[in-house]
């Protein structure tokens, strides 16, 4: 099944077969691309296998979508709590568009791990999940 998903991290290698050891490209943070199970991937011109799939996401998960942060700030576990996590501008974010209460929705954080519980405005991310394949997330 092919899904879009989007580069959390830089550093995600693409190689040309599934033994990780010639390279034919490297996804630059917040691309778009296409992604099937067993790490098959493309984007533009470039098609291969990552080993770095942790570092991607879907970009539609469940009722959680990708996001940019507008403004750097410190989340928090609840609307208008001490924020505990930082993030920062145009950092990729997931949120729960539904979960919207009072200008603020769930949002998860990536820190090597998808870190889940807080909140932020609606107002300070951009959302990403209608993206085109073979684009850039940016602000």
């Amino acid at each position: 099944m092919v899904q879009k998903n989007i580069v959390v991290e830089s550093g995600v290698k693409v190689y040309k077969d599934k033994t990780f050891k010639k390279v034919v490209a490297e996804l630059p943070r917040g691309a778009i691309f296409k992604y099937t199970s067993g790490g098959y991937c493309e984007f533009k011109n470039f098609k291969g296998y990552t080993n770095r799939a942790n570092w991607t996401c879907p970009t539609v998960s469940g009722s959680y979508v990708v996001a940019l942060v507008k403004v750097s700030q410190k989340l928090s576990e609840k609307v208008g709590g001490k924020g505990i996590f930082q993030v920062s501008k145009s950092e990729i974010v997931r949120i729960d568009p539904h979960s919207l209460k009072n200008g603020y929705v769930n949002c998860a954080a990536f820190n090597d791990v998808w870190e889940w519980g807080f909140k932020i405005k609606l107002a300070d991310v951009k959302r990403c999940e209608t993206l085109a394949y073979n684009s850039i997330a940016k602000l």
